[in-house]
């Protein structure tokens, strides 16, 4: 009997620095996709949400981190009057907040950089576009089947 193919489960369970709507939205539990390089580091990690993420952000805001909001999934971004923007967020692509460091399947509060993909097109990419993710959060993870001993 073959075993399915299993994806990492893991929860970022507390945040450093984050908009306050992340906060209210902890744990977030997400499925490790793959290892992506980027144009500065070889590991990062795509993960998928289980659950939407929901951000309150502005139009300004986005375009000031260089992402495209018209490349959003219509579906998923609704642009308001006053340049206030609502986006549901279930792609991730985060980091180990310190260089040399690695995200590793024994993880407990690990410290690592997380940025929301704006643009889906990113979960099928062979790298990080940064121009399709936007840094969110400084937060902590930890593998989601690991439980303290």
């Amino acid at each position: 009997m073959t075993q399915p193919n299993v994806r990492p489960k893991i929860v970022i369970t507390s945040i450093d620095s984050a908009p306050d709507d992340l906060l209210e939205q902890l744990p977030v539990h997400a499925e490790l996709v793959r290892i992506l390089p980027g144009s500065d580091r070889p590991d990062y990690s795509l993960a998928v949400a289980k659950k939407p993420i929901h951000f309150r952000t502005s139009l300004a805001a986005l375009e000031q981190a260089g992402v495209d909001p018209g490349a959003a999934d219509p579906q998923m971004i609704r642009v308001h009057d006053d340049g206030s923007v609502d986006l549901v967020i279930f792609g991730l692509v985060m980091c180990a907040r310190v260089a040399g460091e690695t995200i590793h399947l024994a993880m407990q509060d690990f410290p690592v950089n997380i940025a929301y993909v704006i643009d889906n097109t990113q979960l099928r990419d062979a790298s990080v576009d940064f121009s399709k993710c936007y840094f969110a959060a400084i937060g902590f993870v930890s593998m989601d089947d690991v439980r303290p001993r």
